[in-house]
C-alpha cells in the first residue's frame, strides 16, 4: 500500500510516466517485503533523486536540449534499472539471510545515487563537462563527459549512501563501519564506471545536419539521426543498470 501511495503521488507530481509509477510500485513492494528499512532508504533515494532532477529543470534542459531525448518523467526501464538490482539483491538477502548481498544491495543504490547527483548538479552547475577517456570537452548531456562539481557531488552522495548502510546494516545501536566504507567507496565506482561505459560502449548518434553528437533519433532540426558509434543497443538505461552492478560487485569486494 504504502509503495502504490508514493508511486501514485510521484505520478501526480509528474516524476513518473504511467510506466514508470507501476515499475516504482514493483521496486518499492519488493523492498518492502525485505524489511521497512530497506522500504525507507528505497523511497529516500527516489525522493532525492526526483528533487534533484526538478531543481533547475528549466536551464538543464536548455543546455541539454540538442543532446538528450525529451524525458519528463522517468519511465518503467530507468526506474528498473537505477532501482531494480538493489530490490531484488535485498529480497535475496533478507530471504537467504546473505549479509554479502545486502551489501550488494546497498552498493548498487549507492552507484545509482551517486551517478544521479553528479548527473543533475554536473549539468546544472558544473559547467563544460570533460570526457572522461581523452579530456575534450563535451557539449552538456554528452554521455562520458565529467565536470569538477558533478564528481563531487558524486562524492557527497556515496557517502550518504554508505553512512546510511552503516546504520542499517549494524547490530541495534551501532555502525557496520566496514559496509559503510564498502558501500560509499561502491557508490564512486558505480558513478565512475556509468561514465567510463558512456564514453565508449554507449550508443551515439550523429545528426549530419547540425554536425553533431546526440542520443535523440530525430534531433531538435527534425533531422534524422543516424547510429554511428558504441553499441547500438547500449542505451543510457543500460548503462545504468550496468553501473549498479559495478556497484554491487564493488561493495561486496570492499567488504570481503
Amino acid at each position: 500500500m504504502l509503495a502504490g501511495v508514493v508511486a501514485a503521488l510521484a505520478r501526480r507530481a509528474g516524476s513518473l510516466s504511467a510506466s514508470g509509477q507501476w515499475a516504482a510500485f514493483g521496486t518499492g513492494t519488493i523492498a518492502a517485503a525485505a524489511g521497512w528499512r530497506w522500504a525507507g532508504l528505497l523511497i529516500g533515494y527516489f525522493v532525492l533523486a526526483s528533487a534533484l532532477t526538478r531543481w533547475g529543470a528549466g536551464r538543464k534542459a536548455a543546455r541539454t536540449a540538442d543532446v538528450l531525448p525529451d524525458a519528463s518523467a522517468r519511465g518503467a526501464l530507468q526506474v528498473l534499472a537505477n532501482g531494480g538490482l538493489f530490490a531484488a539483491l535485498v529480497l535475496a538477502g533478507t530471504l537467504l539471510r546473505a549479509p554479502p548481498l545486502l551489501v550488494a544491495a546497498n552498493g548498487a543504490l549507492a552507484a545509482a545515487a551517486a551517478d544521479t547527483w553528479a548527473t543533475e548538479i554536473g549539468t546544472l552547475w558544473g559547467g563544460t563537462p570533460r570526457s572522461l577517456l581523452s579530456g575534450r570537452a563535451l557539449g552538456a548531456g554528452e554521455s562520458g563527459g565529467v565536470t569538477l562539481v558533478g564528481t563531487a557531488a558524486s562524492a557527497v552522495a556515496a557517502a550518504l549512501m554508505g553512512g546510511a548502510a552503516g546504520l542499517l546494516l549494524a547490530a541495534p545501536g551501532g555502525v557496520a563501519a566496514d559496509a559503510a566504507f564498502a558501500v560509499g567507496l561502491a557508490g564512486l565506482v558505480g558513478s565512475a564506471a556509468d561514465s567510463l561505459l558512456g564514453a565508449t560502449l554507449q550508443s551515439k548518434r550523429w545528426c549530419e545536419q547540425c554536425k553533431r553528437w546526440t542520443e535523440r533519433r530525430v534531433h531538435t532540426c527534425q533531422y534524422r539521426t543516424r547510429h554511428a558509434r558504441g553499441v547500438r543497443w547500449m542505451t543510457n538505461d543500460t548503462v545504468n543498470l550496468l553501473a549498479t552492478a559495478c556497484g554491487a560487485l564493488a561493495a561486496v569486494l570492499a567488504a570481503a
